[in-house]
């Protein structure tokens, strides 16, 4: 009678610490779901300087995520714009750690003027060409293209980032510091 009783109290103890691991468990789970369905990589920064002061012509410095320069770039318009390849795993490959496949394809400069978009100068760059198909198509949900544009402003740092659903941007502003004059050089080396 005494193995029976405590065997009766030793049950609402175990599943009590088995509905803990369970939930523990879960959570985890929901954790890394969450974190991996909203992750955000940056794939590129750009900035802008003027052309020779012509109207909408802009030199375009694109440098990928670890500041090593990809290329300079003549933009025509007033605006740019970014196009991607993109490759979707599936949801559960995705909580499994392996993530969406990109690649860069297209920089180019864009009106926001429809007419001057037709009329103008323009001008695209190719910038990667290799194709995102690997051999674990198994993990894959579809294939598809992202593009991201932006208004050119000078002084203004560009970052684009990679999502699991596209391209997005976020932007800053670039201080620019103000080379001193003569007489305050002077100053700050005698200590005045």
């Amino acid at each position: 009678m005494l193995k029976f009783l405590s065997g009766l109290i030793a049950l609402p103890v175990i599943s009590g610490v088995l509905h803990f691991v369970i939930t523990a468990l879960l959570a985890g789970v929901l954790a890394l779901t969450y974190s991996s369905l909203t992750q955000e990589q940056l794939i590129a920064t750009i900035t802008f300087d003027k052309v020779n002061n012509q109207s909408k012509v802009y030199n375009a410095h694109l440098f990928n995520p670890n500041g090593s320069k990809i290329g300079d770039y003549v933009i025509y318009g007033d605006q740019w714009r970014i196009d991607a390849g993109f490759v979707k795993v599936k949801y559960w490959a995705n909580v499994l750690g392996i993530g969406s496949k990109y690649t860069l394809n297209r920089f180019e400069g864009r009106y926001k003027n429809i007419r001057e978009s037709n009329a103008q100068k323009h001008k695209a760059y190719q910038l990667e060409s290799h194709a995102l198909v690997e051999n674990l198509e198994f993990f894959f949900d579809t294939t598809y293209g992202a593009s991201v544009y932006q208004d050119i402003r000078l002084k203004t740092k560009y970052m684009v980032i990679k999502t699991p659903s596209g391209l997005m941007v976020r932007n800053t502003f670039i201080k620019v510091k103000k080379e001193k004059s003569l007489a305050d050089k002077t100053k700050d080396l005698l200590g005045l």
